[in-house]
């Protein structure tokens, strides 16, 4: 009885012994997989969407030397009309607090022809700045007036996302 013991414990242990080193590679493939395929942010693509008569040229996100991080736009008009920018309200969704940070902007200046680019630069506050590659989701909506109709009266809103990772 005490040797039919021990053969189980044999085989058990030649079972271990002969595939255990399988077991590891499989569970240091999964923790690979999961740190990058498995994660919902690495099938999310960069974009910037405005509603139609806007494009975005150029956008980055970068860290800044004051714990802030710093969105860069880059758009043109494409109304076929002159416009005016008033105001941009930006909402950037913290990936590491998970709160919403928004910063307003008042842009003003000169009207914008149809064709015409302008650009926009955004700082926002966080608590902790993410590792490069992070993905960050920012909301956005832009007061304009029509040049052509009523160029004193703010009439229009139209509103955009722009998805983009933290350069490093």
């Amino acid at each position: 009885m005490a040797q039919r013991h021990a053969m189980r414990g044999q085989a058990a242990t030649e079972f271990f012994i002969n595939y255990g080193w399988a077991i590891i590679i499989v569970l240091a493939i999964m923790a690979v997989l999961y740190s990058t395929i498995f994660k919902p942010e690495f099938y999310v693509a960069e974009r910037c969407d405005i509603a139609p008569g806007i494009v975005c040229d150029n956008f980055k996100l970068e860290p800044d030397t004051e714990g802030n991080v710093v969105l860069t736009l880059q758009a043109h008009n494409t109304m076929g009309f002159a416009m005016r920018p008033e105001r941009f309200d930006f909402t950037l969704k913290d990936p590491m607090g998970g709160e919403d940070i928004l910063s307003p902007l008042t842009v003003g200046g000169d009207p914008l022809g149809d064709g015409d680019s302008f650009d926009t630069v955004v700082s926002f506050p966080v608590e902790v700045i993410a590792a490069p590659g992070t993905l960050y989701r920012i909301k956005f909506s832009l007061n304009f007036s029509n040049q052509d109709l009523s160029p004193d009266v703010t009439y229009h809103r139209t509103a955009g996302v722009i998805n983009v990772r933290l350069s490093g």
